[in-house]
């Protein structure tokens, strides 16, 4: 083998790599976007007055619990609290955050020591 063509043959493999590593991101990210997706509607409904989450959010969460990972699923439905099912949410999504070795987010009042959004991570 030439030196040019082991050369073509590591840029192949560097440029698979780098696909499947932007792949499994999307992959491990496409939760925590649906996730988000979910609560701001539902902030959206809760803010309007409404009590309870309506059955037309049923089929979403179905195929949210289909993308999670099997230790993460577990029974959405609608018809129970808007609230009830955010607090649920949150703490799926806090799951997905501390598997993918983020630290979990912890809102705080004091804006001088806030990141940019207002949040810092919490104390291991």
């Amino acid at each position: 083998m030439s030196v040019l063509e082991n050369t073509n043959e590591q840029i192949i493999q560097s440029v698979r790599r780098q696909w499947r590593k932007r792949l499994e991101r999307r992959r491990e990210q496409r939760p925590i976007r649906v996730i988000d997706g979910l609560l701001a509607d539902l902030e959206e409904l809760h803010l309007a007055g409404r009590k309870r989450v309506p059955d037309s959010f049923g089929p979403r969460l179905v195929a949210l619990n289909t993308i999670l990972p099997e230790a993460l699923r577990q029974e959405l439905r609608s018809r129970i609290t808007i609230v009830h099912l955010m607090d649920r949410l949150y703490e799926m999504q806090d799951s997905l955050l501390q598997r993918k070795g983020l630290p979990e987010l912890e809102v705080i009042d004091d804006d001088d020591d806030a990141g940019p959004h207002g949040y810092l991570p919490q104390a291991s």
